[in-house]
């Protein structure tokens, strides 16, 4: 199995988390509310990285990932991180 680089670069306010130096998800540094939360299903982990919007509340993003493995380096990257 291929082992994958993830990295995490924050530039002009944007949080863009990188594996294998493509850009797998990003969002504003500002309305980021300084917490994520995991999902773990039988055959499909997630994560939820909260949001905040000042007229509309607060807001999630789902992501998901098809193998375990980016999933759970993607974690650990956040929990160095964030």
């Amino acid at each position: 199995m291929k082992e994958h680089n993830y990295s995490l670069k924050i530039f002009n306010g944007r949080v863009k988390v990188y594996v294998d130096d493509f850009v797998m998800f990003s969002f504003n540094q500002i309305d980021f509310v300084g917490y994520y939360a995991y999902k773990d299903d039988t055959d499909l982990y997630g994560l939820d990285i909260y949001l905040a919007r000042e007229k509309a509340g607060q807001i999630q993003m789902e992501i998901y990932f098809k193998t375990k493995q980016n999933w759970l380096g993607v974690l650990k990257l956040l929990d160095e991180k964030l």
